[in-house]
């Protein structure tokens, strides 16, 4: 098997798991829908994931370039703490690291300069495959409408309905490129005027956009001392509450009301990463790795932006990011 057909299998076979709410059961009895979405799958990979790979190794390789070249330069002419910087990112990016980062601290303007280049090019490499990825996902969406009318009058009630729900699903989240990080940090409202993001308190901070489930959302942040609130699944998630700095608080939404005790601790002075999973039956919150909480309920119908607030202190917001989850 050659290193390029191996490539495109090894995509094919990942997409193919993420078939959106697809069940076991109509994976195994009903064949032509099965056929239908490994044609959709297979497509997919060769049109959209084997290009995206590629032009996205080499956009890290010339990165990676970029930075070795910056730090011998930057430690011919004794500036160390740039040097040191640049090979703390180029060992994150040779390690495929990029969404461990290192922090950037406000005086290395040459290593910020590089960085935001290679997230601008990235993020128009995103956007480039994600508009390859949408006709191709409401192409799919029409033969699932006529799989579904044709199995109706074949008396398969069941797998048109699966093929219905199908092609909705397809419709309702287009181009998004699944377990691939998008970065949302500048795409909010009011514009940032600093680099990370430095909210006083009670500011507010929203994402442009509106999203629906299933989605995770990262949000690396710094609390100065109090009263940290994020909203998406909830109208507020409460870290270090001024009453109860140990008690995270969910107030609104499916879990409204549910105040849960030595939970709502967050790192004071130092960025932390949260991760809230929300999918349309589940939320699930996590701060560095450590699961917080979790709740079952129905989550289907949300369409917000996300929101940061400053409520009790200030927060220094280094970056937002989404993606779909791999198994939604």
């Amino acid at each position: 098997m050659s290193s390029t057909f191996r490539k495109i299998w090894v995509v094919v076979a990942l997409l193919t798991l993420n078939i959106p709410n697809l069940s076991a059961q109509t994976a195994s009895t009903d064949p032509e829908l099965m056929s239908l979405l490994l044609a959709f799958k297979a497509k997919i990979a060769t049109e959209v994931g084997e290009p995206f790979a590629k032009a996205k190794e080499e956009l890290n390789q010339n990165y990676v370039q970029a930075l070795g070249r910056a730090q011998q330069n930057a430690t011919v002419k004794g500036k160390l703490e740039e040097a040191e910087a640049l090979r703390a990112e180029k060992e994150a990016m040779t390690a495929n690291n990029v969404g461990g980062l290192p922090t950037l601290a406000p005086n290395l303007r040459e290593l910020a300069t590089l960085r935001k280049k290679y997230l601008d090019a990235m993020q128009t490499l995103r956007g480039a495959m994600q508009k390859k990825q949408e006709p191709l996902e409401r192409e799919l969406a029409r033969q699932l409408e006529l799989l579904a009318l044709k199995m109706n009058r074949a008396g398969k009630a069941d797998a048109a309905l699966e093929a219905r729900r199908l092609a909705k699903n397809y419709l309702e989240h287009p181009g998004i490129i699944q377990d691939d990080w998008q970065d949302l940090t500048d795409k909010v409202t009011p514009k940032p005027t600093t680099t990370p993001i430095l909210l006083r308190k009670r500011d507010t901070l929203s994402t442009l956009s509106s999203f629906k489930p299933p989605i995770e959302i990262e949000v690396v942040a710094k609390l100065e001392s109090l009263d940290l609130r994020l909203g998406y699944a909830a109208k507020e998630v409460i870290f270090n509450w001024e009453r109860k700095p140990d008690e995270l608080r969910i107030d609104g939404g499916p879990a409204d009301r549910i105040y849960t005790p030595r939970m709502g601790e967050f790192p004071q002075n130092k960025f932390a990463t949260i991760l809230w999973v929300v999918l349309k039956d589940k939320q699930i919150l996590f701060v560095d790795g450590k699961q917080r909480f979790e709740h079952r309920g129905d989550y289907a119908e949300i369409n917000r932006p996300i929101t940061i607030q400053a409520y009790g202190s200030e927060v220094t917001v280094q970056s937002i990011k989404i993606r779909r989850p791999v198994s939604p």
